[in-house]
């Protein structure tokens, strides 16, 4: 059964140099001290969140830098996507604890195979991961690329959003939000809260709910309601707007041209809706927007965007998702194994399908006990959101036992 409580924040400052054990993938030199958390709110009563709390405190540093990554299900020897895990996987995610997984239409045969894989992914980690897929409906629809699966055909953005009505939006969130708690899924990079504008050649178009800014607004938040009143995490997409921007993200630079003053007038108002109505995530674009960030960076790698603009004046309290790090618009830009790092550095809590997971992840290691590139303060802040929606969107089976196994094992 999926958690509906809302949990109040916590202050949880990340873990005691004690529970961190020189692993070889790390690095070589010892790990500062990190405090252990010294108060809890008076609130937090139950003893399920204890133990969550204490599973998530006797992490090693590899294990909490694991919980920042959602990677895909593919063949770490050759790239090829999995419908069934193999060793070498099983190996390597191991070896990561990634705080999630995201699956695609190739992952998946029938319900039974998705179930079954979704069970297995889910026994590689200690802390339960995230399993995320987007599923917008209309073209965006990973469930109904593959028939064996019997998706409910849901309309694309813009024909939901011609209805005029935002209870045909909330519906289509619920009806997906079902069938996909059914398979074992917990988050959806839906909806699209990106405002469509006539002519801009990107690729969005049919995806958005339409051209009016407070349409989009009404059908996206009505969107994530359907998906979080029904146990989905609901991640809007793609901060701050991708509608009007020039290019295509996936294979090359894009650019938003549009000042201040139409950004708050357009962009920015499904998103402002979506922050107001306490969405448990927001999906960074890697739009580049001179308005906003002068130094032609993309909003998945800006400060300015990520922290200044979505986190404090916005006042965003949920998960920052990146976009896919594999794609050309920041691919194009940096090396592979620096992008998460600097998406994290930007304000990003969640880096989804970074193209060498493996080696963005020990750098983000380095980055921490090393160059100390990486706060404590900054990383605890992350691992409490993201331990906060796993506590509301999962299912933790005695955590209590997972966080006294690793005490135990820990010298």
């Amino acid at each position: 059964m999926m958690l509906h409580r809302t949990v109040p924040r916590l202050i949880l400052f990340v873990f005691s140099a004690l529970v961190f054990s020189c692993a070889s993938t790390g690095p070589s030199k010892p790990e500062p001290e990190i405090p252990l958390q010294t108060e809890i709110s008076a609130r937090t009563q139950p003893a399920e969140q204890d133990a969550v709390l204490l599973l998530f405190k006797s992490l090693t540093l590899e294990e909490q830098i694991g919980q920042l990554f959602i990677v895909e299900v593919r063949d770490p020897s050759n790239g090829r996507f999995l419908k069934e895990l193999n060793t070498t996987y099983s190996s390597w995610a191991k070896e990561i604890q990634p705080g999630g997984f995201i699956l695609f239409a190739e992952n998946l045969k029938d319900p039974v195979q998705t179930k079954k894989l979704i069970e297995d992914l889910t026994a590689l980690t200690r802390v339960p991961p995230f399993i995320a897929l987007d599923e917008e409906g209309g073209i965006v629809s990973r469930l109904s690329k593959v028939p064996a699966m019997n998706a409910t055909p849901i309309p694309t953005g813009s024909r939901i959003g011609a209805t005029g009505d935002s209870r045909e939006a909330e519906k289509a969130g619920r009806i997906i939000a079902r069938e996909l708690r059914d398979l074992g899924f917990s988050i959806d990079f839906a909806p699209v809260a990106d405002v469509h504008v006539p002519g801009s050649g990107g690729p969005i178009g049919p995806r958005s709910y339409g051209t009016d800014p407070y349409l989009v607004a009404r059908m996206s938040s009505a969107f994530s309601r359907g998906l979080e009143d029904d146990g989905i995490l609901s991640v809007a997409k793609h901060f701050p707007g991708h509608g009007a921007a020039v290019g295509d993200s996936h294979n090359e630079k894009t650019v938003l041209n549009a000042d201040i003053a139409t950004l708050e007038s357009r962009e920015l108002i499904p998103f402002r809706t979506a922050v107001n109505n306490n969405i448990g995530g927001i999906m960074l674009g890697h739009i580049m927007v001179p308005a906003l960030e002068p130094e032609e960076l993309p909003a998945s790698l800006s400060h300015r965007i990520a922290t200044d603009l979505l986190r404090e004046k916005l006042g965003f309290e949920g998960l920052i998702f990146t976009d896919s790090l594999r794609m050309r618009g920041v691919t194009s830009l940096f090396r592979p194994n620096e992008i998460p790092l600097l998406a994290f550095e930007a304000g990003a809590d969640m880096l989804l399908m970074p193209e060498q997971p493996k080696s963005a992840w020990k750098r983000m290691i380095e980055a921490y006990s090393v160059y100390h590139q990486v706060k404590k303060e900054r990383l605890s802040d992350s691992l409490e959101r993201i331990m906060h929606a796993k506590r509301k969107f999962l299912t933790f089976t005695n955590p209590a036992d997972s966080a006294g196994a690793a005490t135990t094992e820990t010298p």
